[in-house]
């Protein structure tokens, strides 16, 4: 009789093959051995499934599941999930690698206690478009084990002000609680993971985060969607910030607290915006960018966050000054400079960003 693992690592693969041996080899020298890889390959059109295939030959914890067309990652974890066995599962990404002591880390963990929900801390690698990496930032949330569905929602905006809840990678979830909670994996552009987390949270009533960096989430310039352009990016943002804010108002919970966190999201969101919006992808012409300013400076969102600003560091003063005085050039100038810092000495850029 087959041994039922107590691991699923769910990861969907999708021409992946420069990055995905150093990925799966990153699962294989875990110090603990009690898990199963299920690798989804997404109707991969390179090299990609014959790795997958290759390795499933050697280690018989691997299973590949070929889907017949393309799906989109939401889709092949929801897939995978349906075929899982163990009792808690991770959804990695198929170009990251996770730390060899991660599976065992996060058994002791859940030993004496169950939970709903496991979350570990990470380290972004930037790469260029040459594959040099030029700049590593561990991303920290302290261990501590909260008991209650209430402590786990106050704890959601303080998770989110790391960067760290949105993301599936950087937790593992109890497999019945999962099934239980019957969350679907939506697809979008950005923010699938934050849509799956935050509406599963709601139903989350333990969890424990780990002072443990377990994960290497690579940032590859010209490849993430974080580094592309997108369109309608601040449309996207806009709707994490709507979702915490609904999350928090629904549960009677959006304290000063709460939006002091969620304005600094949006200052920061805004001026993200803004200096995509002097890329000429964007085709925007200086009226139209000006345009644009106004009408957030006229927007409900805008009136309701901005009294609540406390900006912590230098950049994000410079930011906020001008905004709170609805300084439109003013604002688009601090723009164009982060736009020409992020282009032309991106390590610079790299710097600014974590001291925001």
């Amino acid at each position: 009789m087959q041994n039922i693992p107590f691991f699923s690592i769910v990861i969907p693969v999708y021409n992946a093959e420069s990055y995905l041996p150093q990925t799966i080899d990153s699962v294989l020298l875990q110090t603990f051995s009690d898990f199963e890889l299920i690798l989804v390959d997404d109707c991969s059109s390179d090299g990609s499934s014959a790795i997958c295939n290759a390795y499933a030959e050697k280690d018989q914890r691997i299973r590949v599941i070929c889907l017949p067309e393309n799906g989109g990652a939401s889709h092949a974890r929801a897939i995978g999930l349906q075929q899982i066995e163990g009792q808690y599962v991770l959804f990695a990404d198929s170009d990251d690698t996770i730390s060899a002591e991660l599976l065992e880390t996060v058994f002791k963990a859940v030993q004496e206690k169950r939970v709903d929900v496991v979350m570990f801390n990470a380290t972004e690698i930037y790469v260029n478009a040459d594959r040099v990496i030029y700049d590593k930032v561990d991303v920290c949330y302290p261990a501590h084990v909260y008991t209650t569905a209430r402590q786990v929602r106050e704890s959601v905006i303080e998770i989110e002000k790391t960067t760290l809840f949105g993301y599936l990678w950087n937790k593992f979830y109890n497999v019945q609680f999962l099934r239980q909670a019957n969350i679907p994996f939506c697809d979008m552009p950005l923010n699938e993971d934050f849509k799956f987390n935050i509406d599963i949270f709601p139903f989350v009533s333990s969890l424990i985060t780990l002072d443990y960096i377990g994960y290497q989430y690579y940032k590859r310039d010209n490849q993430s969607l974080t580094c592309k352009f997108v369109k309608n990016y601040f449309e996207l943002q806009l709707m994490r910030i709507m979702l915490l804010l609904t999350f928090y108002r629904d549960f009677d919970m959006c304290t000063v607290g709460v939006k002091e966190i969620l304005c600094g999201i949006y200052e920061r969101s805004l001026f993200s915006a803004l200096q995509r919006n002097c890329d000429a992808r964007a085709q925007m012409s200086g009226k139209e960018r000006r345009n644009f300013l106004k009408e957030q400076f006229n927007s409900d969102l805008f009136l309701d966050l901005m009294p609540f600003s406390s900006p912590n560091s230098f950049l994000l003063k410079i930011m906020h000054s001008f905004l709170k005085r609805k300084q439109i050039f003013g604002s688009l100038a601090v723009a164009r400079v982060i736009y020409f810092t992020k282009e032309k000495f991106p390590v610079v850029f790299s710097k600014l960003k974590q001291n925001r």
